[in-house]
């Protein structure tokens, strides 16, 4: 664990809730425990970093995307103490599905903050709009994905189908792109976790 950890980078942290997920710097691992430093939005965030509750981790080296489900032993303020014997897999894509973005938003680089009336819904592969403003199909537009207080992807989102609305609004399918694999597994977990909450859905570790 100490050399797979040492090797990994860009940990992302996901709690119960997935709101305050947030960003890992590891300060020390042994063979029992890892200690980690939280870096949330705001300390409001830390409520739901607990003594014995589940967390996951995400983290991208060489060897392509890790995840680890672990349990918290303790904690002080913004440092976590985290089980290390638990065992760490390579995550597997799971089906794109769709749920509603309930805690974040996305903003628009290069255009009006105003230009996005409702987000129908989001997966790992792209997002579905209503803007009051025509996309263009043969265009990348830079976007920022807000998931929860600290959790935020950047990205370009391509227009696949533009199509005028009764309120002279515009429906948007578009697709990421320049997405980075661990930003992609971000949302795929997020998207995971969202219909486990909606759902009566059992984790399969086979899947």
């Amino acid at each position: 664990m100490k050399e797979l950890l040492k090797n990994t980078k860009d940990f992302k942290i996901i709690p119960n809730n997935f709101k305050n997920s947030g960003e890992l710097v590891i300060q020390e691992v042994n063979d029992k425990y890892i200690k980690a430093k939280l870096i949330l939005e705001n300390n409001d965030g830390l409520s739901d970093y607990t003594k014995g509750e589940n967390v996951e981790i995400f983290g991208v080296n060489d060897t392509g995307l890790i995840y680890l489900e672990t349990e918290i032993i303790d904690t002080n303020n913004d440092i976590i103490i985290l089980d290390a014997t638990k065992e760490y897999s390579i995550i597997q894509r799971r089906e794109y599905s769709r749920v509603k973005l309930e805690y974040g938003e996305i903003l628009f680089k290069d255009m009006p903050e105003n230009i996005i009336v409702s987000i129908e819904d989001i997966s790992a592969g792209g997002v579905k709009l209503i803007t009051n403003t025509k996309l263009k199909e043969d265009v990348c537009y830079d976007i920022e994905i807000k998931l929860s207080g600290n959790m935020r992807i950047e990205c370009s989102l391509q227009p696949i189908r533009v199509a005028e609305t009764k309120d002279d609004t515009f429906s948007i399918s578009g697709k990421f792109v320049n997405l980075e694999n661990i930003d992609r597994i971000v949302l795929v977990q997020y998207v995971f976790k969202k219909k486990m909450e909606t759902q009566d859905i059992k984790i399969d570790d086979n899947e």
